[in-house]
């Protein structure tokens, strides 16, 4: 066969048929491949979002047959809701205590991945909180953080620091910080053991010829650990986007968005919107609008990572 190919002679009709039928084989199972996955997306996810985004040009409350047409009123009243854009509000903090939580995870790898004695121990203490139970976390935490029989505030007060007690679910902004610390504390490992597998594939002799040349830590972070792992942080940089801002978990265990909405997010009121007010196109217009608001954040953060801003 070599001999034909060298000499360009014509293949035997039996080895092109062969040749047709490996062809049309390897197609075959490529496509039975991806039918079945494309044929779920479709019928799981673009249906359903497609689905959601006619939805918010209507009426519907969730029992009636029948709906109407009303344009793009829903939109109109989420901008004008004061209650709507408070919960926006209360994300910042969750926004904020992500991009602590993404510096911390970077730190911790940094640490872990060098060679510190007991790594893989606090490695394994680090993560974690990340496979524990939701719910029983949520628990914990409202445990942790009652005024009267929490103990930090016992501690604060058998030491004769009771003046100092922390109202950690109080009626100021500062609930939502408390909130958002619960995720901080859970998802910190998970994105640390994201930035490990980044940081193994830099290779060390960057760093023992940085040192060489006398160049401390944090020159080595800022010159060849950041710039080799971007897109690990950008990934990471979009999961804690995209969390902060469907924050729902812990207001809904925990506080129920109380005291007087104070720790309402976006996500819950979302969904009183739907279950409690029956205006499931409005809350469909507020679900649009958020993975509007997501859409455009990672754009931003895409930009300012492509331009060399990190």
């Amino acid at each position: 066969m070599k001999k034909m190919i060298k000499e360009n002679r014509p293949f035997p009709k039996i080895f092109t048929k062969r040749i047709n039928a490996l062809k049309t084989q390897r197609r075959c199972i490529i496509f039975f491949f991806l039918i079945f996955p494309l044929l779920f997306l479709c019928v799981f996810g673009y249906y359903p979002a497609l689905k959601l985004v006619h939805m918010s040009f209507t009426d519907w409350d969730g029992f009636r047959p029948y709906y109407s047409y009303i344009g793009v009123e829903n939109y109109i009243a989420i901008l004008r809701d004061p209650d709507t854009l408070k919960t926006l509000q209360n994300n910042i903090a969750y926004f904020i205590v992500m991009l602590v939580q993404t510096v911390l995870a970077l730190y911790f790898a940094i640490i872990l991945d060098g060679k510190l004695k007991g790594r893989n121990f606090f490695k394994t203490v680090i993560f974690m909180p990340y496979i524990l139970n939701g719910v029983a976390v949520a628990f914990m935490f409202s445990y942790l953080y009652d005024y009267t029989d929490g103990p930090i505030n016992v501690l604060l007060h058998s030491i004769g620091l009771g003046d100092y007690a922390i109202r950690f679910l109080s009626d100021s902004y500062f609930i939502n910080f408390s909130l958002a610390g619960i995720g901080m504390w859970r998802y910190t490992g998970f994105a640390m053991v994201i930035f490990l597998g980044a940081l193994q594939t830099i290779s060390k002799d960057l760093y023992e010829a940085a040192y060489i040349d006398g160049a401390h830590f944090f020159q080595t972070v800022r010159y060849i650990t950041i710039p080799n792992i971007k897109r690990t942080i950008e990934i990471n940089l979009l999961l804690g986007i995209s969390g902060a801002l469907q924050a729902f978990f812990e207001p809904f265990v925990i506080t129920k968005g109380g005291p007087a909405g104070r720790s309402e997010t976006f996500i819950t009121w979302m969904l009183k919107m739907a279950f409690e007010f029956q205006n499931f196109g409005q809350a469909a217009a507020m679900s649009v609008l958020l993975l509007s608001i997501i859409m455009g954040i990672i754009l931003i953060q895409k930009k300012f990572l492509k331009t060399g801003g990190m």
